[in-house]
């Protein structure tokens, strides 16, 4: 009588699927809670850019108000188109806002583009009194997040 051998050189089919099944459940149980953590991941930079923003933008109000022969800055609009500020508004002199955006687009080095809605972002500089005397109130928009300094 022959004698019959038998030759495992691998994996069934039921083995395959059973494996392929159990891959399926975790990346079932884990795929939700990964997108979350990457869409918060994405708010917390647009926020952090655009605190980083505000504080640019203040200091870049005090040079332009300490720089002799520079008038006072009154509230304005920036927009940014990639790297580019934009000055529009405001009750400043005549070419104020053409000096104020060199100033701004030499210092602003945070990133101007939202992670979360790929768009940029926006500026409004507003007077906190009646004059400047009593400092500017800040707000920067960046995606869905808005940062008021």
């Amino acid at each position: 009588m022959k004698k019959i051998t038998k030759n495992n050189k691998g994996f069934s089919l039921i083995e395959l699927i059973i494996v392929i099944a159990i891959m399926a459940v975790l990346v079932a149980i884990i795929a939700p809670n990964l997108t979350k953590y990457l869409g918060s991941s994405k708010k917390n930079t647009d926020k952090k850019n655009a605190d980083e923003l505000a504080a640019q933008i203040q200091n870049c109000i005090s040079d332009f108000e300490s720089t002799d022969g520079n008038p006072y800055l009154g509230a304005c609009t920036i927009s940014w188109s990639g790297a580019t500020a934009t000055v529009t508004g405001g009750g400043a002199p005549a070419g104020t806002n053409k000096s104020f955006q060199t100033l701004l687009n030499d210092a602003i080095t945070s990133a101007t583009e939202s992670k979360e809605t790929g768009g940029n972002a926006t500026a409004t500089i507003k007077l906190k009194g009646s004059d400047e005397s009593e400092g500017y109130e800040i707000e920067v928009k960046l995606g869905k997040a808005t940062v008021t300094r």
